[in-house]
């Protein structure tokens, strides 16, 4: 019989087990776990096989080598309520038969790069949302699939309305397969601590885009900005040198809590921002260019993403990308694009024109417009965002070099 983790404070239980955050190893080819995928986000520590084949023959049934292959089986209240079959490879097939949700992909997708560089040892998280379920490795997104755009095939009955179940499940139980000896564990999505907002530090009020980097001393920059005051007064906020460009700081990392510590965030009135979030980055189909909201308590609102494929805002809007927006991308290179939320109309520009506008109404106008907060979400930092000091507060770790973790420019 295959083992059974009986792990306490799973959803069997009001409180959360601090003992699933530990390193779990799998001992068998087939185990049974209790894991509450709403509290906790799934990290599974794999390895790549010495040897492998990117292009192996796959044969009648397309199954990939189960020496790269791992597979979970999602079962909500029982063993025997199966809602979910999820399988996943350590390597990036040539054919793109990489990954699988039975209940919302007609055939295997493909990763967006090879995991983890190639690197033998990898780290997986299954972030399952209300809306969406995410994969990444070594906190690189290669999977996302929204549980409302599930594929329609006529092979596989069921399709999408399967997917919709899947998100809508209460999964609090997992059978894990062809995954002896890999690791996993629980991170929890918040705790009390990390969802309360951190005291934000004044802004020191500049004038003039410093010359130097972050090496510029204290006594330095507070006599610029004392010069500065008593010659010109209040700064004018649309005074581009007020402003500055800062790396997208990745707030998917233990540091930033996985997205649930305010220092990762920037504060700002977003509802009533006509500037709102102005990024430069490089726009592609599978690559999502992603801004986590927050409320004021430092709830997360939802997800704002969007490529050229389509446009998502979490529980409220999913569309494909207008032709207009895809065209406006710069033919090489980086495009400088704003995501707004202003009045309750979601706006996408591009240099300054509006290309996309939805209304949101009804509970959509209501839940967004207690956005007060965001951080980026998976985003590098080659990718830079407007920090606009009029209307912007950051939090501690948001800095010219990602608190030490991006190179300045």
């Amino acid at each position: 019989y295959p083992i059974i983790f009986a792990l306490l404070g799973t959803a069997l239980s009001a409180v959360l087990d601090p003992s699933l955050t530990d390193w779990r190893l799998i001992e068998k080819n087939e185990e049974r776990v209790l894991f509450p995928l709403r509290d906790y986000i799934l990290e599974v520590k794999a390895f790549r096989p010495d040897v492998y084949d990117t292009n192996p023959s796959y044969g009648e049934l397309f199954r990939t080598d189960k020496s790269t292959t791992m597979m979970m089986l999602l079962h909500a209240g029982n063993w025997n309520k199966k809602v979910g079959r999820l399988v996943w490879n350590t390597i990036k097939y040539d054919r793109g038969f990489d990954i699988n949700i039975e209940e919302c992909d007609a055939r295997y997708q493909a990763y967006n790069s090879f995991p983890a560089g190639g690197k033998k040892e990898q780290i997986w998280a299954w972030n399952f949302n209300q809306d969406n379920v995410e994969l990444t490795c070594d906190g690189e997104l290669q999977y996302t699939q929204h549980f409302d755009e599930g594929d329609v095939n006529a092979r596989k009955p069921g399709l999408p309305e399967k997917c919709r179940a899947l998100g809508d499940a209460d999964v609090d139980r997992i059978i894990f397969r062809h995954m002896e000896g890999y690791y996993i564990r629980g991170i929890p999505r918040s705790t009390e601590q990390e969802t309360k907002p951190q005291t934000e530090k004044p802004t020191t009020i500049i004038t003039t885009k410093p010359t130097t980097k972050a090496a510029t001393t204290a006594a330095a920059t507070t006599a610029a900005a004392t010069t500065a005051a008593a010659t010109t007064g209040a700064p004018d906020p649309d005074d581009v040198l007020y402003d500055e460009a800062y790396p997208t700081c990745d707030c998917w990392t233990p540091e930033c809590g996985y997205c649930t510590n305010m220092e990762c965030t920037v504060k700002q009135d977003l509802v009533n921002s006509d500037k709102g979030i102005q990024v430069t980055s490089k726009l592609r189909r599978k690559r999502l260019n992603s801004i986590v909201l927050y409320g004021e308590d430092g709830e997360q609102i939802g997800k704002f993403q969007w490529s050229l494929r389509g446009i998502w805002l979490s529980g409220c809007v999913q569309c494909a990308t207008p032709a207009e927006l895809r065209r406006a991308r710069s033919a090489e290179g980086q495009t400088t694009w704003s995501f707004s939320i202003k009045d309750g109309i979601v706006r996408i520009a591009v240099e300054e024109e509006v290309l996309y506008e939805q209304a949101l109404v009804g509970e959509c106008k209501e839940r967004y417009s207690k956005a007060t907060r965001f951080a980026f979400y998976d985003m590098t930092c080659e990718n830079t965002f407007l920090y606009t000091r009029s209307e912007m507060v950051a939090g501690g770790r948001i800095t010219p070099d990602c608190a030490g973790t991006c190179p300045e420019q």
